[in-house]
């Protein structure tokens, strides 16, 4: 399952833990509003990808179950590398974090999750400062880990100390919470690291964030691209320029036969056919091409180990623009009841990713699929319109205030995902709502996609238990 989570006003954040050897696949299907005015002219499938969708991998590291039985070995495999090691403690930490501050959202606060989040806190900090390191060279990354771990788990005890329903954990929790956060404190006193703290709320959030990218490059695995169905163009290419120079000499030998001098027409005709050929060559060896390649994939991406550039993994992708006749029947099926309009434009991005079993026998992956919708914002036509309306309702005489219109456009995201060993895949949903200025809602909604069979009867068993607790409770009262 993903976990989405908003990153500033433009970009939405789709994360989810790969442990298991396989294939994995993941459909991104964006419904948008537009009919005519969202095409590869205006915004090309291969400027959507790399400008609006990232989708990487990091290092995790072995969870601490397996991590025990393998003891110093487990880190030599994941890499020889210091940051590397260090890297995948402090990312599967935060990724542990953010499950935490999904299960808040979902559920609410309770004592459980509050203190599972120090728990969690706790280990990490007394395993991250244990492992101090002697050389110079890696003490800078162990300096920011600390810093930016000390900010991260602060940020998020903050946040739910600023919820409202907070006090009704009691007071106990409040007293561990604060304790926590005080020996904090006093331990970025003790080591110096306020300087990283002075400033604006800005500026500290920015420098936090210089601090992430810097701890994050030596975990992240590194994307080579290469672009697919470059050999079918150069011979869609060849082909069609021996068509028309076979075309045109046929022309040129029937025309001598008939005259044997040149003329001026012929000269004119030979200059057009020249001109015809420039103009409509590259347009028509793209278009058939695509249309060979339909529904193979655009690109082929390596993953490569961070410094040794080892292949660690290999990812295909598509990408293009479609109407809703032309999706898969289970995806056709599923959103026949929230689309409205069968002309509209949905942008359908798919990855197939393998891993092999030496590959996650190292190290677990957090995957993220990032989605970034300024270019579709920028789309947006900001309007002057206003409405008008009296400050009260009911007095003629009160003022008259105007509100101004923000134009708006109404988004389905439908992402679809699968695995080995699962016969079924599964689907999430959200409904976004974009102004000229960013993200206005991100909703999650019904995706309507069909469960087993087994999964069915299993969620209909706990519906009838739930029904017969709830009837049982009223009719003791």
């Amino acid at each position: 399952m993903f976990l989405l989570k908003r990153k500033g006003n433009h970009r939405l954040q789709l994360t989810r833990t790969v442990s298991e050897p396989g294939r994995y696949q993941v459909d991104l299907y964006l419904f948008t509003p537009h009919e005519d005015s969202l095409t590869s002219w205006t915004l090309s499938e291969q400027q959507f990808l790399f400008t609006s969708i990232e989708h990487r991998f990091s290092l995790l590291g072995l969870p601490e179950q397996d991590r025990i039985g393998k003891s110093n070995q487990a880190f030599a495999l994941l890499s020889p590398h210091y940051e590397i090691t260090f890297g995948s403690w402090l990312f599967q930490y935060r990724a542990s974090m953010e499950r935490l501050r999904q299960q808040i959202d979902n559920s609410g606060l309770s004592v459980d999750l509050i203190n599972r989040a120090l728990r969690l806190s706790r280990n990490f900090a007394q395993r991250l400062r244990n492992s101090s390191p002697a050389k110079s060279s890696q003490q800078r990354y162990y300096r920011l880990a600390d810093i930016y771990y000390s900010w991260h788990t602060e940020q998020f005890l903050l946040e739910c100390l600023a919820m409202e329903d907070f006090d009704a954990l009691g007071e106990d929790i409040r007293e561990s919470v604060i304790a926590f956060l005080e020996r904090e404190y006093q331990h970025r006193q003790e080591h110096e690291y306020q300087s990283s703290f002075k400033g604006n709320a800005t500026r500290v959030w920015n420098r936090m964030g210089l601090y992430h990218r810097l701890l994050e490059y030596p975990v992240l695995l590194r994307p080579k691209v290469i672009e697919l169905g470059e050999g079918t163009r150069k011979i869609v290419k060849a082909v069609s320029t021996t068509l028309i120079m076979a075309l045109f000499t046929y022309i040129l030998f029937n025309t001598r036969t008939i005259s044997e001098q040149l003329s001026l027409s012929l000269l004119f005709g030979i200059a057009l056919i020249y001109a015809a050929r420039d103009l409509l060559r590259d347009d028509m060896i793209s278009a058939i091409t695509r249309w060979i390649r339909k529904g193979k994939p655009r690109w082929k991406i390596r993953l490569l180990t961070p410094y040794t550039s080892k292949p660690f993994a290999g990812k295909r992708v598509w990408l293009d623009y479609r109407k809703r006749a032309d999706l898969p029947k289970q995806v056709k099926e599923s959103s026949g009841k929230w689309v409205t309009n069968e002309t509209q434009q949905i942008v359908c991005y798919r990855s197939v990713t393998y891993f092999d079993h030496s590959a996650l026998q190292k190290s677990h992956l957090q995957e993220r699929l990032s989605l970034d919708c300024e270019a579709l914002c920028e789309m947006i036509q900001p309007t002057t319109n206003k409405l008008y309306t009296w400050s009260e309702k009911d007095d003629f005489t009160s003022e008259i205030k105007a509100h101004p219109i923000e134009k708006q456009h109404d988004y389905d995201l439908l992402l679809v995902y699968s695995q080995t060993g699962h016969e079924h895949s599964s689907a999430q949903r959200w409904s976004l709502r974009l102004s000229s200025s960013g993200i206005v809602e991100c909703e999650k909604k019904k995706a309507n996609w069909p469960k087993p069979e087994g999964e069915e009867k299993e969620q209909d068993k706990k519906k009838k238990d739930k029904e017969k607790n709830k009837e049982r409770r009223q009719s003791s009262n």
